[in-house]
């Protein structure tokens, strides 16, 4: 416990978690007897619990109390054994010992507290505002010689940082200097970067080897550390690595995904809404943490948690697959360039269609109201309970209603906007996820019926606004899902207009994104019809948003990013279409004086390094591919990359058989490499073709344009980076120019 005067350690021996078993009547006294003779289980009791979100009423429950919380999963498992693993239902197994504690206690984390003995939560949960107590926020850091260009755990530690005071000395001195630092310091958060993937683990070994007691936290050793592993995620291999949670002070690595899209006011606000402390909430993802709201919901309700979950799709025929099994409502765009066209987009759509339409998995189809009497979702034979409240939308309406909050009050010049900002941003991505984990197969309070349900609403609401948008003067140039791209026409009503009868006819807040001066949509260049969801256009503003372009993408070597940053500025002096087509040519010479600048070998190597996920081992690919070349060095030099991680290389002879000749590795890079300049100017006409393929631009008429070098102009790839408003991977660019878009790729380049 945190107080201005100090840190307080408090050890609660009461504190015995639980899990339940639901079983016939009849056999309950039977089990009750078997269960308390085992070492693993202290007591047992019926309790009164209901069992699922529809449940009217509560249903007595055999409550399994073990000796001590690492008994608990042994425990159920015998359990679910003596069941044969289908008799019995269990619930609330699997879930968090920290956040069980909190909610039996009434409490959450980051939030003010009074202490006598017994716990008391002295401000209210969901407050919009409240103090973000002032802890001491410090940054360990290493020096590792590394000879091989990646530090490994068996290279050699030669100095410590923290907070600017600096150990060196042999490897045992320096490890006996960061406990000394760290006692000194007494941070109550330290921050890391690679600590969990790297840093951490290398202190560790090297503190083994020189038998030194290594204290980071307040109380020696970790909260457990767990293994690093690669999974699949929506069709995505990812990678997540080893764990290492400090006692009594929060260890933070700057990577996760919260702290580093939201800074630490964003993580205190996810950690008080799901009740995760900060440094599991860190490495978990906003899903778990919406997850985690839904199961403290439950909880207040008297509902307890199914373990293995396990609810399957209902049978439906062909045709109501057909009819259900769809996504939301596209329009397919008008390829080519635009000028004057308006962008409407609902604000948070899907989060406030579960909110307004009552959608959750008790409300759906509900036996209360039956087809008749409940609310009927459009185009499907589904119902929503029009009598009570879901659990789903109880969760989100708060977030719904913070998120406007927060977006409201961060445009105020105080001197919290930072704080909002954070909070407006972590939210953001928690209303992303809410409606994907809604119908993923692991969500505990997950339908895939609501999935479909919400998409059935959504299709709806956005016909239904081009029907408006058309009754008020505009035409739909393009749509997707929660937006609209108009055209004006000449009868056409002012766009406040259109978006005020939009939000006051349909009843879900919409914002105007703005004006465009001019707008591309791109072709998919597989068919030749409008892509979905890539295009670039400039707004009236003078800001550009851009989409599916190299520049939003994250493998992109820098020279593309920087080519395009010129395309992009060289545009952003066209006010109508017809400046816009004359500065094609112009735009043609930058693409071109960027291949000259390639060919001459003029551009930094630290430019030229392309990033690509590892999709599987290296014993799996059969093809040697630049990727797989970048492994192979790896692998010789004693570096595993797993499935999920990046690896990041220079190309320097494509067509080369052998893994050395074909690629260099970014950290293997001694700066006199030659690299391919033939490929990299490939790489650029590609974009080239992206941004002006509707114009006839395509990889090939750039490529023979830039086979004539001679007359090709000067292009100047630095500069210095001036970068306003967002960055450009948010999508947002101000057309001054962008040399940061991939900084992190050229980070050890510009070190040495």
């Amino acid at each position: 416990m945190w107080t201005p005067s100090g840190v307080h350690r408090i050890e609660d021996r009461a504190f015995r978690p639980s899990f339940f078993v639901k079983v016939p009547p009849a056999e309950l006294p039977d089990l009750q007897r078997r269960l308390e003779i085992l070492d693993q289980v202290a007591a047992t009791r019926v309790a009164m619990k209901r069992t699922s979100l529809a449940a009217e009423s509560p249903k007595p429950l055999l409550e399994v109390v073990p000796r001590h919380y690492r008994d608990l999963r042994d425990a159920a498992r015998i359990v679910a054994s003596a069941g044969k693993y289908y008799e019995y239902e269990l619930f609330d197994v699997d879930l968090r010992f920290s956040q069980r504690y909190f909610l039996e206690h009434g409490l959450f984390p980051m939030g003010l507290v009074g202490y006598d003995g017994t716990w008391k939560a002295l401000e209210e949960h969901f407050a919009l505002e409240y103090e973000i107590p002032p802890l001491k926020r410090e940054v360990l850091d290493v020096d590792i010689d590394a000879p091989a260009g990646i530090p490994r755990l068996e290279d050699r530690l030669l100095a410590a940082k923290l907070d600017g005071d600096v150990v060196d000395g042999d490897e045992e001195d320096v490890l006996r200097g960061i406990n000394a630092l760290v006692e000194d310091h007494d941070p109550d958060v330290l921050f890391t970067d690679g600590g969990d993937a790297f840093l951490m683990p290398y202190l560790v070994k090297k503190a083994e080897a020189h038998g030194v007691d290594l204290r980071l936290g307040r109380d020696p050793g970790f909260h457990g550390t767990r293994a690093a592993k690669s999974y699949f995620s929506y069709g995505k291999i990812l990678f997540k690595p080893s764990q290492y949670l400090l006692k009594g002070r929060l260890h933070l690595d700057r990577g996760h995904f919260a702290v580093r899209e939201s800074g630490f006011a964003g993580l205190v606000e996810l950690s008080r809404l799901s009740t995760l402390p900060p440094q599991e909430q860190a490495r978990l993802t906003p899903g778990t943490g919406i997850t985690a709201m839904q199961v403290g919901q439950a909880h207040r309700d008297g509902v307890v948690v199914h373990w293995k979950k396990n609810m399957p799709e209902e049978f439906k025929t062909a045709e109501d697959l057909v009819l259900g099994d769809r996504g939301g409502f596209i329009f397919e765009p008008e390829v080519g360039l635009h000028e004057g066209i308006v962008e409407v987009d609902y604000a948070s759509l899907y989060p406030n269609i579960m909110v307004k339409r009552n959608i959750s998995p008790e409300t759906l189809d509900c036996a209360c109201c039956g087809a008749d009497d409940g609310r009927p979702v459009p185009g499907l034979k589904y119902h929503m309970c029009a009598q009570r409240l879901g659990l789903i939308p109880r969760v989100l309406r708060p977030l719904v209603e913070r998120k406007r909050y927060y977006k409201r009050m961060k445009k105020e010049n105080t001197p919290l906007r930072e704080v909002y900002e954070g909070r407006d941003t972590i939210l953001k991505w928690t209303l992303v996820t809410c409606f994907g984990y809604l119908g993923h197969r692991n969500a505990r309070f997950g339908r895939i019926e609501c999935h479909e349900a919400i998409n059935a609403y959504a299709r709806d609401l956005l016909v239904r606004s081009m029907q408006i948008a058309e009754e008020h003067g505009y035409d739909v140039v393009h749509g997707i899902v929660d937006s609209l791209w108009l055209r004006p026409r000449k009868d056409a009503r002012d766009p406040r207009t259109l978006t005020e009868s939009l939000h006051r006819e349909l009843g879900f807040p919409i914002d105007l994104e703005g004006t465009y001066r001019w707008v591309v949509f791109l072709p998919c260049k597989t068919t030749g019809v409008g892509a979905l969801n890539r295009y670039y256009g400039l707004f009236e503003t003078g800001e550009f948003k851009l989409r599916g372009i190299e520049l939003r993408k994250h493998d992109t070597p820098n020279v593309v990013n920087r080519m395009e940053d010129l395309l992009l500025r060289e545009l952003a002096t066209a006010r109508t279409a017809e400046e816009f087509k004359a500065l094609l040519p112009r735009c043609v010479d930058l693409i071109r004086g960027t291949a000259k600048a390639l060919r001459e070998n003029r551009v930094p190597l630290a430019d030229l390094i392309l990033t690509k996920t590892v999709t599987r081992t290296l014993d799996e690919y059969a093809v040697m591919t630049a990727t797989v070349a970048a492994l192979k060095q790896m692998k010789k030099r004693g570096f595993a990359v797993e499935p999920g991680e990046y690896v990041r290389y220079v190309v320097l002879n494509e067509a080369a058989k052998e893994a050395e000749a074909k690629v260099r590795p970014a950290q293997f890079l001694t700066g006199d490499e030659r690299p391919d300049a033939q490929a990299y100017v490939r790489l650029i006409c590609r974009a080239g073709e992206t941004l002006f393929a509707p114009f006839g631009y395509t990889e090939e008429r750039l490529l023979a344009a830039c086979r004539r070098v001679q007359d090709a102009p000067i292009v100047d790839l630095g500069g210095e980076a001036r970068h306003e408003g967002k960055s450009a991977r948010e999508g947002h660019y101000t057309g001054v120019g962008y040399h940061a878009a991939y900084a992190r790729a050229g980070e050890l380049l510009a070190e040495e």
